[in-house]
């Protein structure tokens, strides 16, 4: 094997890389695809999509993706083909683990959109400790880093009001204020149907019920609790822009 083998500078593997990023433009890949696949690699003389090397392989899929979720949504259609584009190009999990987890942020925003809300599973560690009230139900949680904030400097997000729908990408021109800001360690929040549950790592436990009242404000990383005095800011430890919409989208529903 040559050196230009080596470092994927082979002109007919490149061809035929170019042939497998012609067929999965559209995020999709079937048994027609396939099959043009197949008769241009033995006209090419090359190996499979597998025999790659792995950063070319990802870049592939990761167009695929891009087509896949270009409307702002991701289908369960959506997520069997770029399943199946991972089948074809031999990648891992582990080897595209972050772009499917951003996938699986955007498929359950897909489906709170439609309104089929998340439920968090009864044995969760985010839930343990946390007194769950008859008829109550957990559709969120994640991990927070948690900062107290005596004043936003008027930077002060976009308001998740009760009755209000939320716009879709508004809170993604925001971002966190963080002058004057005291880390105060990590939790898990919790977004239930009838409040937000913050869990600290002591065990200690906070909450917001939803209301008219009720004073959140979300930023593209985070989302900021008014205090009587101060703030309590809950900063995303997941660095998706989807997390904001899933939230957003969540307190739409549920604040009603």
């Amino acid at each position: 094997m040559g050196i230009k083998d080596w470092f994927g500078g082979d002109k007919k593997k490149a061809a035929f890389r170019e042939k497998i990023k012609e067929a999965v433009a559209d995020g999709k890949l079937d048994a027609r695809d396939l099959k043009e696949l197949e008769k241009a690699r033995q006209e090419l003389g090359v190996s499979g999509a597998g025999d790659d090397r792995t950063v070319l392989r990802r870049e592939v899929y990761n167009e695929a993706v891009a087509a896949a979720k270009a409307d702002g949504e991701l289908s369960g259609t959506d997520a069997h083909e770029l399943a199946k584009i991972q089948k074809f190009l031999a990648l891992r999990d582990d080897q595209v683990e972050r772009t499917k987890w951003d996938l699986q942020r955007l498929r359950t925003l897909t489906e709170i959109r439609h309104g089929n809300l998340p439920t968090v599973p009864p044995n969760s560690s985010a839930l343990r400790g946390v007194q769950v009230e008859p008829g109550e139900i957990a559709h969120y949680s994640m991990s927070v880093e948690v900062l107290d904030l005596p004043s936003t400097r008027q930077n002060d997000g976009v308001r998740a009001e009760f009755g209000v729908p939320y716009q879709a990408g508004s809170a993604k021109a925001h971002v966190l204020p963080e002058d004057g800001a005291k880390p105060q360690g990590e939790a898990s929040l919790v977004i239930t149907n009838r409040r937000l549950v913050l869990k600290m790592e002591n065990g200690k436990i906070a909450q917001v019920r939803y209301s008219p009242q009720a004073l959140i404000a979300l930023y593209s990383d985070g989302v900021r609790l008014e205090r009587t005095v101060g703030n309590t800011v809950l900063r995303f430890k997941s660095k998706s822009e989807e997390t904001v919409e899933i939230v957003g989208e969540l307190l739409s529903a549920l604040m009603k």
